[in-house]
C-alpha cells in the first residue's frame, strides 16, 4: 500500500476516534439531548435554539417529513425499543405517543411542569404529557366559495355540489390518521363506512398531507378541504384566498372541535436521561404554550388561566369534541389503513 495512502487512512482513523471521544465525553457530561419530533421544523427549531440558549444543552434534532408525519418516527422508535439513539419524542399529536406507551417504548417521568395540565392531556404514570393543541378545520377558497355556502360538518362533504372539489390528507399519517380513526370509532362502523364511501363516490381528492390540502384549496384545485388550524393560518398569513371554520364533527350527537395536542415523552433506555428530563420540563412550561399560541402556529393552550389566549384564536370554537383517546390510539394503525383503502377505492 503506498505510504501516502496509508497516512491518509491513519489520519482519517484518528479523526474518527477523536469524534467518538468527543461524543462520549459530551454524552457522559449530559451536554446534549437528542429529540425526535414530528413538529414542523419552522416551529421546532426556534424552540430548540431557545432551550440551548437558556440551558447550554445542545439539541440534536431528528425531524420527519411532511408526508410521513408521526407514523415514520413512531415506527423507528418502536424498532429501537429499549436501546434508542434518542432521548425525547416530541409528537405533534397524541395517538402514536399513547401507542408507543402501551408497547413499552417510553420511560415514565412526571414533570413538575405538568401539574397544571388537565388530566385528559397527560398520562397518570408520567409516560407523556400534552400541551398546545391544534384544531381540525374546514378550509375553503374565498374566490370561489362564499362563507355561508362553505361546508361545516363531516356530512357536508358528501353533498354533490362538492363532487371532485374537496380534499383530505391521506389517513396514513399524523393528525388525519388520528382524526379519521376517531370518526370511525365515534360514529360506529356502519355509519362511518357509509360516510367515507360517500366521500369516495363524491370524488374526494386524497392529498399527500395537510399542507397539500391547504395548497390545493389556495390555488383553486380544490374548493374546500379538511386540514389543521396551523396550516390554515399559514395560508392566511401568506395572503392566500382562503378562510376556515372549526369543523363541527357530527351534530347533534357528536358536536365540537377535534383538538390535537402536542405530546412529549422520554424514551426508555435513552442515552441522556438528565438532559431529557430538563428538556421535557422546559417544553412543558406555560411559556412554551404562550410562544406556540402567539407565533405563527397559533396553537391552543391546554392550561386554563395560566396561559393567555391571544386575539388571533378568539375566532375559534374551542369546545372540544369528546372521544376515547386511548381507544383511538389502540386502533389508529388498522383503521387508518382501512379508511385509506376505502377513500382510495381499494376497498368497496
Amino acid at each position: 500500500m503506498p505510504r501516502k495512502f496509508t497516512l491518509v487512512l491513519c489520519c482519517a482513523a484518528l479523526a474518527c476516534a477523536l469524534m467518538l471521544l468527543l461524543y462520549h465525553s459530551s454524552a457522559d457530561g449530559e451536554k446534549s439531548v437528542i429529540v425526535y419530533s414530528s413538529v414542523d421544523a419552522e416551529f421546532a427549531l426556534p424552540l430548540f435554539e431557545l432551550f440551548t440558549k437558556e440551558t447550554g444543552i445542545a439539541v440534536v434534532p431528528r425531524l420527519d417529513g411532511e408526508e410521513t408525519k408521526t407514523t415514520g418516527l413512531a415506527q423507528r422508535l418502536e424498532q429501537m425499543k429499549g436501546h434508542p439513539d434518542g432521548d425525547v419524542f416530541w409528537n405533534s399529536e397524541s395517538s402514536f405517543t399513547q401507542l408507543l406507551a402501551s408497547r413499552g417504548v417510553l420511560e415514565p417521568y412526571v414533570s413538575p411542569q405538568a401539574q397544571e395540565i388537565p388530566a385528559e392531556y397527560k398520562d397518570a404514570a408520567g409516560l407523556w404529557a400534552g400541551f398546545g393543541c391544534r384544531a381540525r378545520v374546514v378550509i375553503f377558497n374565498t374566490n370561489q366559495v362564499k362563507p355561508a355556502d362553505a361546508p361545516r360538518t363531516l356530512e357536508d362533504f358528501a353533498d354533490p355540489k362538492w363532487k371532485g372539489r374537496f380534499a383530505v390528507a391521506k389517513p396514513l399519517y399524523g393528525t388525519t390518521r388520528s382524526h379519521f380513526t376517531a370518526i370511525f370509532l365515534q360514529l360506529g362502523e356502519a355509519r362511518a363506512l357509509t360516510l367515507f364511501r360517500k366521500w369516495r363516490e363524491n370524488g374526494v381528492i386524497v392529498a399527500e398531507s395537510n399542507g397539500d390540502v391547504r395548497d390545493r384549496v389556495a390555488d383553486g384545485t380544490a374548493l374546500a378541504g379538511i386540514t389543521d388550524s396551523d396550516d390554515a393560518y399559514a395560508a392566511l398569513d401568506r395572503k392566500k384566498p382562503v378562510d376556515f371554520f372549526v369543523l363541527d364533527q357530527a351534530p347533534p350527537e357528536w358536536p365540537g372541535a377535534f383538538l390535537i395536542p402536542n405530546t412529549v415523552s422520554m424514551l426508555k433506555g435513552c442515552p441522556h436521561p438528565k438532559s431529557a428530563r430538563r428538556f421535557i420540563d422546559w417544553l412543558l412550561r406555560p411559556e412554551t404554550e404562550n410562544w406556540l399560541a402567539e407565533n405563527d402556529s397559533r396553537q391552543i393552550p391546554v392550561r386554563a388561566g395560566s396561559v393567555k389566549l391571544p386575539p388571533a384564536l378568539a375566532r375559534m370554537n374551542l369546545k372540544p369534541a369528546a372521544y376515547d383517546a386511548k381507544k383511538c390510539a389502540e386502533n389508529v394503525l388498522p383503521l387508518g389503513e382501512r379508511i385509506y383503502r376505502i377513500l382510495s377505492g381499494e376497498e368497496r
